[in-house]
């Protein structure tokens, strides 16, 4: 039960999303990859081969498919400069999704007891 409300809140801000102007959203959208882009480039600066990430970050076609790349580029991001340096950078990264996506997505998630 709880998979289908989970499913029809995604498919009901689907909907109220795409009434808003489809520029303003696209902008975003590009702002987001940028980000997200040029953060793992400073890591990957003087390689040839770019690693799956890359391909999946610049071919997202929407807010969602970046939101859910966040945690392999910080992966890709805490093996080249840590941990702490990659949180860091990827706060900056998950701010900018602040307005585009539900704030549900902004708290932690509670701990089951």
């Amino acid at each position: 039960m709880l998979t289908t409300i989970n499913r029809f809140t995604t498919s009901l801000m689907g909907l109220l999303r795409e009434s808003e102007d489809p520029s303003v959203l696209q902008d975003r959208l590009e702002d987001i990859r940028e980000a997200m882009l040029d953060r793992m480039a400073v890591v990957l600066e003087g390689q040839v081969v770019r690693p799956a990430v890359w391909a999946k970050v610049l071919h997202a076609i929407d807010v969602q498919g970046l939101w859910y790349q966040r945690s392999a580029v910080m992966h890709l991001l805490s093996d080249h400069m840590g941990e702490t340096a990659a949180r860091a950078e990827l706060h900056t990264i998950t701010q900018l999704f602040r307005g585009v996506l539900p704030d549900r997505h902004f708290t932690p998630a509670r701990k089951r007891a």
